[in-house]
């Protein structure tokens, strides 16, 4: 069980009670501009709450609480199975972004991961034309490691969405070079 608190924010392992809060965000994340550079969720009641339930049987993917509002907020994403290495993501509702949110929760997972997990570097991807998503991971340390075209939906006419993609690296040992260990 996972418990982080970070001041305004919980970073917990979800619940099923969690779905309605959960579907909200993905709903708007699938209406975001952004959408069709990820893979797609499924928004029904009943996908939500079979999704909500399996994350809630597993650590990977954490519910990004919100004290003040009373609600989830947000997921973090923490997985893999290669020694000392996980892939890292995050998706925020809209109506808290650039609020300090994002960075708040990210740089608590972050922390867990490496003084808590002893993970030794986490690995992260995004499309470029995401430059909100861009600059977090730079703000967060994250230093590019190299491009990719890259697809996850069709058009209505099958056809593929391409778009250009970057990894992204932190180390360990970066992230406590940068000072945000003790956060």
């Amino acid at each position: 069980m996972i418990k982080i608190n970070t001041g305004r924010l919980i970073i917990r392992n979800f619940v099923p009670d969690d779905w309605e809060d959960f579907q909200a965000i993905i709903i708007d994340k699938e209406s975001s501009e952004y959408a069709a550079y990820d893979h797609q969720f499924p928004i029904s009641e009943n996908e939500v709450k079979r999704i909500t339930a399996w994350f809630a049987k597993g650590d990977d993917f954490l519910a990004v609480y919100e004290l003040v509002s009373d609600r989830v907020i947000g997921y973090l994403a923490l997985y893999g199975d290669t020694k000392g290495e996980k892939n890292f993501g995050y998706t925020f509702h809209s109506a808290y972004q650039k609020k300090g949110c994002a960075i708040e929760a990210c740089t608590g997972l972050i922390n867990y991961a490496f003084n808590t997990m002893l993970v030794e570097r986490l690995i992260s991807g995004t499309a470029n034309i995401n430059q909100p998503s861009c600059k977090l991971l730079a703000k967060l340390g994250f230093r590019k490691t190299g491009e990719s075209v890259t697809s996850f939906r069709k058009t209505p006419e099958g056809k593929p969405i391409e778009f250009v993609g970057s990894s992204f690296l932190l180390e360990k040992e970066e992230w406590l070079e940068q000072g945000y260990s003790g956060s």
